[in-house]
């Protein structure tokens, strides 16, 4: 949506202490870093990353992943994906701990993953116009167009793609987001609220869990 000379807006006033503990729990990339000789850290062959997983959504296969066994009596690791713009990004960091893996760059820990839950955007309504967006403490005209949204919820065996289970569910919250993207100071964009965690949590647990 941005590009380089895209600004963060903070939404102003009170908000702003709220808003920076917010933004502790958001993904960052991940990037391999170098050594005292400017290589790169070790990195296991075919290594697998998140977005390897992103096709499992829509039915693709991950053969290095591991089997999913309904039976396994250890608690079964899964990936998140959530619609964002027309694709599909990484929310796993959403899940409990011990419901998911963390990339490494010293081992191939992703093979450790044999489920993906997918959040697809199937419909949204306008319900509210935001405004007040500041840059450098300064007022602009970027609004946000906020949607309440629909989602169809599913859960996919990572090494086949086949679905277990589906379901639809609302995202209801109505608050405006309080940091927003914006290419410049008079921009208007859309944006979407999520499916709460607790949500997401409460229809995978079944499968999660033995």
């Amino acid at each position: 949506m941005a590009n380089t000379s895209s600004a963060i807006i903070a939404f102003p006033t009170a908000l702003l202490a709220l808003a920076a503990l917010a933004s502790c729990g958001e993904d960052g990339g991940t990037t391999a870093e170098s050594d005292a000789d400017g290589a790169t850290g070790t990195a296991v062959a075919s290594q697998l990353f998140p977005d390897d997983f992103k096709g499992v959504c829509s039915g693709a296969s991950v053969s290095t992943a591991t089997a999913y066994d309904p039976a396994a009596t250890a608690p079964h690791k899964a990936l998140y994906f959530a619609t964002y713009e027309d694709d599909f990004t990484d929310r796993s960091s959403s899940l409990p701990g011990d419901w998911t893996v963390q990339w490494s760059a010293d081992s191939d820990a992703l093979t450790g993953i044999d489920l993906v839950a997918c959040a697809r955007r199937t419909a949204a309504r306008q319900v509210k116009v935001c405004d007040g967006y500041e840059s450098d403490d300064k007022p602009t005209q970027n609004k946000v167009n906020w949607h309440t949204a629909t989602y169809e919820l599913s859960v996919r065996e990572a090494r086949t793609g086949k679905e277990l289970a589906q379901t639809t569910l609302e995202a209801t919250d109505a608050d405006c987001p309080m940091f927003m993207s914006f290419d410049g100071t008079s921009d208007t964009v859309d944006a979407y609220a999520s499916l709460s965690d607790s949500a997401v949590a409460d229809f995978l647990r079944p499968h999660i869990t033995p």
